[in-house]
């Protein structure tokens, strides 16, 4: 992508420009970048020995750099499957978490409509069921790709419940009340405990050794922060090498939010426990590095 707009000025920037920004006014820009055609989410990537800084988004529906949402690591056997599983009831077990690598494959090229489903796709969620599971059994990743493509299961009335260990709940209650997306964070969630995602627009650590994913200006400026003790083991469970690698990947953590500045800040969501967070991006064939 060759350009981003601004929220914060108004201004469009090509990638040379934003790159010659001074840092402390590039560093504040880049949680408030939109894509130029459809205002969806962007981000900033710096150069690194692997490829030059460039801006990537998450676009809109109808948006000409619109992502193929696929999850490449299931087979094709259940790409049609329907939003909602067999049961209104999800489970999910936090401490079964496994993570996996944030990377996916590339999508499969663009399929004839009038062709036959061949296991190609195109605006396609790819999932498998896990064999031994049961209808009602999901687990983050499941969940996190269905939050990411479909708006009707985001606010969705269909239970869903977390266990944190053995029998004991970490949360439980209607999707729309228990699963909340950053930019409808508000100060109710205050010293609340829930699943929350959205975007990572910056990464960076803090001397005391923590790790802080950030989102956008348009998604609160939430923030996860993970305890230093678990920073290692998070990396290692989903394969990153690089922090900047997390860039531009959607979340979904299990904890509790709290408002920096005596509640008058922005939301912080707190992780102590690497199963309970999950990453991933979904990649979109129309991204090039400028």
């Amino acid at each position: 992508m060759d350009m981003v707009f601004c929220k914060d000025d108004g201004e469009e920037y090509e990638i040379a420009e934003f790159v010659a920004l001074p840092n402390a006014e590039r560093e504040s820009k880049r949680r408030a970048l939109l894509c130029t055609e459809c205002n969806g989410f962007a981000w900033y990537r710096k150069e690194s020995r692997l490829s030059p800084a460039h801006f990537c988004a998450h676009h809109a529906e109808d948006c000409t750099f619109k992502t193929h949402y696929e999850d490449a690591s299931e087979s094709d056997d259940d790409a049609l499957e329907l939003d909602h599983e067999a049961s209104n009831t999800l489970i999910i077990n936090l401490e079964e978490e496994k993570g996996g690598s944030i990377e996916v494959a590339e999508p499969h090229p663009e399929r004839d409509p009038n062709k036959e489903f061949d296991g190609s796709t195109s605006n396609s969620f790819v999932r498998r069921r896990f064999e031994g599971d049961s209808p009602q059994q999901s687990n983050l990743r499941r969940l996190l790709l269905r939050l990411v493509r479909s708006a009707s299961f985001r606010s969705s009335s269909d239970e869903v419940v977390f266990y944190k260990r053995q029998n004991e709940v970490f949360v439980n209650g209607a999707i729309k009340n228990v699963v909340k997306r950053f930019d409808q964070i508000t100060k109710f969630d205050d010293d609340r405990s829930a699943l929350f995602w959205g975007p990572i627009a910056s990464v960076g650590k803090t001397p005391d050794g923590r790790l802080w994913l950030n989102s956008s200006k348009d998604y609160s400026s939430a923030s996860i922060s993970i305890f230093d003790d678990i920073v290692d083991d998070f990396l290692d469970l989903f394969e990153v090498d690089d922090i900047d690698d997390l860039l531009g990947a959607w979340v979904i953590v299990a904890g509790t939010c709290r408002f920096s500045g005596d509640g008058q800040g922005k939301p912080i969501i707190w992780c102590g426990t690497p199963n309970y967070i999950f990453v991933r991006k979904y990649r979109d064939p129309n991204l090039r590095a400028s």
